[in-house]
């Protein structure tokens, strides 16, 4: 058994090293990773790791790592990679419980080149931490289902349980547990007095894991929540509307958005072409509906966010379930060219044309870097340089204000004319205008970057990364 695991291992080496070249080119933190830095350095501050809308373990993780690696974004991006890295071990081992071991090692192989997953666990992100945690907990709950010892079920809820500190998304697989064992235990698979103490067990677990960080948030949103997400993004327009669709119609418009900017992400082109083969050749089996219907159900959870927003990180945590599909598309793919006997060798090989068709997307951060995303860093070291401590900036992103140290309040949707008193109603002494951010949701902004200001309003500084691009920042006039 200890020998199984060594393939494993090794692509999930070779995995983080991949993930560690890549944090070293990515230019500039995400959004929510600048969201993360500052909750991390709460935990040093106060204690507390929890916040009303982000989960507190990956931002836990980043402040047990930083006093080993020195710097914030650095362990942020330290902490990603190797979770994203040691998913790999458990993901194959539910693959090669459920599809066998070949199309196990095929999965592991594709989970540690895809491109968007390796640029997720680059990033400053929580989606690595929780995958892991994910994968690690339905794992271990099926087998103690399904091959006992129980207390791995006890287990399965305990990883969830944190899964859930990093996403609340890991909720519904504790549902999907205790479904599956009522099912069992109803269909006469299982006898009950063996099987519902550590079913118990599991939930209870989960329970004490999560219970602070939803009394927590029961607190501060004064109604009981799973997650303060909820209640922020549902009031919330999308995109450039005045104010939010109807749930059912933001559902449907999510859904073809879905499948017309994340999908691609998620699969790309040569994947997709072997996903459905890889689900027909296993349909073919008989009973295979008993061993895959996991994996199955276990991809669909993450599209709950579909009420909320598209983008496709979001939907990462669904690929160790979905891969396992293309894996044995792959496998069905060299048996069908070439025979069974010759199958297994000409796999190898369509596996190593497939990494090197997704590597120009694995590795474009480092083949391409974003030269552009400087002018953030430069921008702050201008205002670190130039501006008080206290001052605040009002921008449409926190990068300018994280990189300065500086504090961010984010720029309202306003026309020009509303631009100066919006400034003074935050207390904000600089304006940022962005041409990268404004035109999705601030587009009347945009004449100010290159056109007069309103009154009130002077250009201090202008930075042009590239030709059509500029970073303008304006201050603000004495108040009056």
């Amino acid at each position: 058994p200890r020998r199984r695991v060594i393939p494993a291992l090794a692509v999930a080496a070779v995995a983080l090293a991949i993930r560690a070249l890549l944090a070293e080119f990515l230019p500039l933190i995400d959004h929510d990773g600048v969201i993360y830095v500052t909750i991390a350095r709460q935990v040093h501050a106060s204690g507390s790791p929890f916040d009303p809308l982000y989960h507190p373990l990956y931002p836990l993780c980043i402040a047990l790592a930083q006093p080993l690696v020195g710097e914030w974004e650095t362990a942020g991006r330290w902490v990603s990679a190797l979770f994203g890295a040691l998913v790999i071990v458990p993901a194959f081992a539910l693959a090669r419980e459920t599809v066998a071991r070949q199309a196990a090692l095929l999965t592991a192989v594709l989970l540690a080149v895809h491109p968007r997953l390796v640029l997720n666990s680059a990033s400053v992100l929580c989606e690595a931490t929780y995958t892991f945690f994910l994968v690690s907990g339905v794992y271990v709950a099926r087998r103690g289902l399904v091959n006992g010892p129980g207390a791995l079920v006890a287990l399965g809820g305990l990883c969830l349980g944190l899964a859930y500190l990093a996403r609340p998304e890991a909720a519904i697989y504790l549902v999907g547990l205790v479904a599956i064992v009522i099912f069992l235990i109803a269909r006469g698979r299982a006898r009950a007095a063996a099987l519902l103490p550590w079913a118990g067990a599991a939930v209870l677990v989960f329970v004490v894991v999560a219970a602070p960080y939803v009394w927590y948030l029961t607190e501060v949103w004064g109604h009981p929540t799973l997650s303060g997400k909820i209640d922020h993004n549902l009031p919330l327009a999308v995109g450039a509307a005045s104010e939010p669709d109807p749930l059912p119609m933001r559902i449907l418009e999510n859904a073809l958005l879905f499948q017309k900017y994340a999908l691609p992400d998620l699969l790309p082109w040569v994947l997709m072409l072997l996903v459905l083969p890889g689900v027909l050749a296993r349909s073919k089996m008989r009973g295979w509906l008993t061993r895959d219907g996991l994996l199955l159900a276990a991809a669909l959870p993450p599209f709950v966010s579909l009420a909320f927003h598209v983008d496709s990180r979001i939907f990462l945590p669904a690929l160790p379930f979905v891969l396992p599909f293309a894996a044995v598309g792959v496998l069905w793919a060299a048996v069908t060219l070439t025979d069974a006997r010759r199958g297994l060798p000409f796999s190898a090989v369509l596996a190593l044309l497939i990494a090197l068709a997704l590597a120009p997307w694995t590795f474009q951060p480092v083949l391409r870097p974003d030269a552009g995303a400087l002018v953030y860093r430069e921008a702050a070291r201008w205002i670190a340089s130039t501006q008080p401590r206290d001052a605040v900036l009002l921008d449409r992103k926190p990068f300018v204000a994280f990189y300065s140290e500086r504090r961010w309040i984010p720029l309202p949707r306003v026309g020009p004319d509303d631009l100066l008193a919006a400034a003074r109603k935050a207390g904000a002494r600089l304006v940022i205008l962005d041409s990268r951010e404004l035109p999705f949701d601030r587009r009347r902004l945009i004449p100010l970057l290159w056109g007069p200001t309103p009154p009130g309003l002077d250009v201090l500084r202008d930075f042009d990364p590239a030709p059509g691009d500029r970073l303008r920042i304006l201050a603000v006039s004495e108040r009056g």
